[in-house]
């Protein structure tokens, strides 16, 4: 990931960060605000002490919907960059392998500008700005407990390690499906641009069994490839919602052994969910 760092696309990700960072504070203001209301205002009854809190958490949110729109806005001035400084020099790559004895008519190099510029667009480049902060929730938690933290800091390591361990096992077989979807692309093209050719000496048949041969290698990449993103997908699904359940429990239990209050219990399960979200991302 590092050309998101080049000159070019630097200062929009530098403010997409920062963004990230104050939107990450901000929010952390609901889970603060229901920890108060627990432990302060069903305890003192005091509804003066409600008002303020939530206007203070409306102000909190009112920021986090500002820096939201910020850094949405700041990744698409960077897919703008992206797509004005590569798709003039891929469209003449394109014209010139065109114009070139293969005549390539393939435009190999405008998708992936394209590519990079959805990417840019897309909920998984949002995960990596959000993820980094998850140490930040780890943190708070903490400081609510440290038992609580400790806990939250484990099962937040194994769903960490479980997202290493989906794109290594992902990484080669992802690789493996656009090179055969890629040939497969290149290969229909050919079969076009030679169509008289190939009608003319009745090869119709052989040219479109060939391209089904190759198209379906390309579909067994792809399902096989489908198949286990699911089977990893659904166990860092399920992983979050068991680390949810189990700090849960152990505040409960802290708060059976009056060590804990109920807000902390509740707000602590609400803010591991919410920093995990991007790690499952």
């Amino acid at each position: 990931m590092g050309w998101l760092f080049v000159a070019r696309l630097k200062p929009f990700v530098m403010l997409a960060a920062f963004a990230s960072l104050v939107l990450n504070l901000a929010l952390l203001m609901p889970t603060l605000f229901m920890v108060q209301v627990f432990d302060r205002v069903f305890v003192s009854r005091s509804l003066e002490t409600l008002a303020m809190l939530s206007l203070l958490v409306l102000l909190a949110l009112a920021l986090a919907w500002f820096m939201d729109l910020v850094r949405a806005r700041a990744l698409a001035q960077a897919a703008e960059s992206v797509d004005g400084l590569l798709a003039p020099a891929a469209l003449a790559r394109a014209l010139q392998r065109a114009a070139g004895p293969e005549r390539s008519s393939e435009p190999e190099a405008l998708r992936d500008v394209a590519q990079l510029r959805n990417f840019l667009g897309s909920s998984g480049v949002l995960a990596l700005f959000d993820a980094p902060w998850l140490p930040l929730h780890l943190l708070v938690i903490t400081l609510m407990h440290p038992l609580l933290g400790v806990a939250a800091t484990l099962g937040a390591s194994g769903l960490v390690l479980l997202a290493v361990l989906t794109e290594r096992l992902t990484r080669e077989r992802t690789h493996t499906l656009q090179q055969r979807q890629r040939a497969t692309s290149r290969r229909s093209h050919s079969l076009l641009r030679h169509a008289e050719v190939i009608a003319g000496m009745g090869m119709a048949a052989a040219a479109v069994s060939g391209w089904s041969r190759q198209h379906q290698s390309a579909r067994d990449a792809q399902a096989e490839l489908a198949r286990r993103s699911t089977l990893l997908a659904a166990t860092a699904r399920i992983a979050r919602q068991a680390l949810q359940v189990a700090l849960l429990a152990v505040g409960a239990w802290l708060v059976v052994g009056a060590d804990a209050s109920a807000g902390i219990m509740v707000a602590a399960t609400i803010l591991l969910g919410r920093a995990l979200m991007p790690v499952e991302q």
